[in-house]
């Protein structure tokens, strides 16, 4: 048996092509909200407070078993697995893939842009079309609570990115304009009339088919509510396209900024011919940087921080938009930054630079006037400009390169805000995109990424180390799974043991990772938490003391008691790691440190005693 969930309009599931009930008001609500979370637990705070705002009943905790009852007799069959589970506090919900709607519109609009980057215009009109097809006519039911409000939000402002890229894949292709584009573009610019974008690409295609006035009252019309909405002006893009259709001058495809991905395919030759023109007309433009690394290892999950990091940098607005990702050493902050910077490749026509600040080891990070002048470098080499003087001098240059453009700069594993501070110009659709160990933006949008949920954990294990050792040793996969804590790094490099030949089995990883004298060496955790124990300051000797807790809650009382230092002081330095992501807290006046911080911390204060202290993974490291 079958199921499938809608959620991209009206609330319905189906069994086997057949309509289910699905029950009103709340259980439906909590439906919506595991969908949206789905593999993931969801914690029943979140529930709580998803379904009943910041002000729940004292009954709610038990209604919301209620309603995860009723939805286990809409979801479950005779003889099949259970597809709600309660799991670590919270409840988990099993979708299989192709099942849920939104899913599926996620996994067609990500390939429709990566088609449309690799210049198969067709394929990726296909693929679009097909997305934009899983939404109902009718609007999805309001949201109960913020996060599921803003995971609709996200899926909107994604199906406004697809509207777009999917009209310009159309006139690509040749559309000369036809009523259903046209309906299409007229419907979008109502829904969204501060986005430049969409403006343009109906300027075009009513140019196309030969309606220079329509085209004409259509700059007319984003001009009112550009000015009314924004109190400024088109920019230069939507500028120019209107003096072309005074002009009556031909259009290409789509508009200007929007080529720049389409010449990896051939054209006809008299496409080719045109595009030899231009070129030897147009004068010689910034440099367009495309710097994105390939990715070499295997991504899985992180669904959610993945649409809420792609749709923020792909936000339509004419301000440029700074995204930050923080968290502990080996959570795969870098991993997601590029993937979400790939995926959102195609908004930024203009280039893509990628630089890694060092923050991710021990070690002397750039300074902020190295980190500007080599962005001014790959935007603009071989100038014969001097030298920026200073920081100031170097930030300003940048800015001017990037005025009015679309570029994406990520910048990885930066150390402190002085090094991406002051790069971005005051209008232009340019996104920043940084990483860090810990918070270093203020002002922006921020995601502190966790370890991965346990499943996801499982399967980074599989795409690793591959289907049949984790099908024949299920046990020992989930001790993996739980010794390397979750974290993507751990998980990659402890299962690296396995392609060393047979006489590895996850078994036999199990019990070295088992081993404390091993298990820090076998993660290859050692070195990136160096970095973190760099920023303890006065705090680092307690923190060394910290290697002697036994696994459990910390507290300042017993930090006091191990370090000798006073309870203050104690308390301080617990703030101190909870900042440097070392710890985090477990409830009032209570700690959590991993096992794997607390080796650290261990190796660290042998090493000291030992008077061969050097800040890295010591006693264990050369058996990797």
């Amino acid at each position: 048996m079958r199921l499938s969930f809608e959620i991209l309009g009206p609330v319905r599931v189906q069994r086997d092509g057949q309509p289910q009930r699905v029950p009103a008001g709340r259980p439906a609500a909590l439906l919506v909200t595991l969908l949206l979370h789905a593999g993931a637990p969801v914690p029943v705070e979140r529930l709580r407070e998803e379904l009943w705002g910041r002000c729940p009943p004292a009954s709610a905790v038990a209604n919301l078993r209620s309603h995860a009852s009723q939805l286990r007799h809409l979801l479950d069959s005779p003889g099949r697995p259970a597809r709600l589970h309660a799991e670590h506090g919270g409840y988990l919900l099993r979708v299989e893939p192709g099942e849920l709607d939104a899913a599926e519109f996620e996994r067609l609009t990500t390939e429709g842009h990566a088609a449309r980057i690799g210049g198969e215009s067709e394929l990726a009109a296909t693929l679009l079309g097909r997305a934009l097809g899983l939404w109902s006519s009718t609007d999805p039911s309001p949201a109960y609570g913020p996060a599921t409000a803003d995971a609709f939000d996200r899926l909107r402002e994604r199906r406004a990115a697809a509207r777009e890229t999917y009209a310009a894949c159309r006139l690509d292709l040749g559309d000369p304009g036809t009523p259903a584009l046209l309906a299409l573009l007229h419907d979008h610019v109502t829904e969204h009339p501060l986005r430049e974008p969409a403006w343009a690409l109906l300027m075009t295609a009513l140019h196309r088919a030969g309606d220079q006035t329509g085209a004409v009252r259509t700059y007319q019309a984003a001009c009112r509510a550009l000015d009314g909405e924004l109190g400024v002006a088109p920019g230069p893009e939507l500028t120019e396209l209107y003096r072309e259709v005074r002009r009556h001058a031909p259009r290409p495809a789509v508009p200007a900024r929007r080529r720049a991905a389409s010449h990896t395919r051939d054209r006809a030759d008299s496409r080719d011919r045109a595009d030899s023109r231009d070129r030897a007309v147009e004068p010689h433009g910034p440099r367009v940087p495309h710097e994105l690394p390939c990715p070499t290892a295997p991504f899985v999950g992180r669904r959610a921080e993945l649409a809420r990091l792609r749709d923020a940098l792909v936000d339509g607005r004419r301000q440029p938009v700074t995204v930050a990702v923080f968290g502990m050493a080996g959570t795969g902050k870098s991993a997601l930054a590029l993937r979400a910077a790939a995926e959102a490749l195609d908004a930024f026509p203009d280039g893509q630079l990628h630089l890694d600040l060092g923050g991710s080891v021990a070690g002397t990070p750039p300074p902020p006037l190295q980190v500007a002048a080599r962005v001014l470098r790959a935007l603009h080499p071989g100038t014969d400009e001097p030298a920026p003087s200073g920081i100031a001098e170097a930030r300003a240059r940048v800015r001017s390169l990037l005025f009015d453009r679309r570029v994406l700069l990520v910048l990885d594993n930066a150390t402190d805000a002085a090094q991406v501070d002051g790069l971005l110009p005051v209008r232009g659709g340019c996104a920043l995109l940084v990483t860090s160990r810990t918070p270093i933006t203020s002002d922006a949008p921020t995601l502190r990424l966790e370890p991965l949920p346990a499943a996801d954990a499982l399967a980074l294990l599989r795409a690793t180390a591959g289907d049949r050792p984790v099908d024949d040793e299920p046990e020992a996969a989930s001790a993996v799974v739980s010794l390397c804590e979750r974290l993507p790094l751990a998980l990659r490099t402890a299962s690296g043991r396995l392609t060393e030949g047979p006489h590895w089995s996850l078994s036999r990883l199990a019990r070295v990772l088992r081993d404390e004298r091993y298990r820090l060496a076998e993660t290859g955790l050692g070195p990136r938490l160096g970095a973190s124990y760099r920023r303890l300051g006065a705090a680092a000797p307690i923190f060394r003391r910290l290697g002697r807790a036994h696994p459990g809650p910390v507290t300042a009382e017993l930090t006091a008691a191990l370090s000798g230092a006073p309870p203050e002081d104690a308390a301080r330095a617990l703030d101190c790691l909870v900042a440097a992501q070392l710890a985090e807290p477990a409830g009032p006046g209570r700690f959590h440190i991993g096992d794997l911080v607390r080796l650290y911390a261990a190796e660290l204060a042998a090493d000291e005693a030992g008077g061969d202290r050097n800040g890295q993974a010591g006693a264990g490291a050369s058996w990797r």
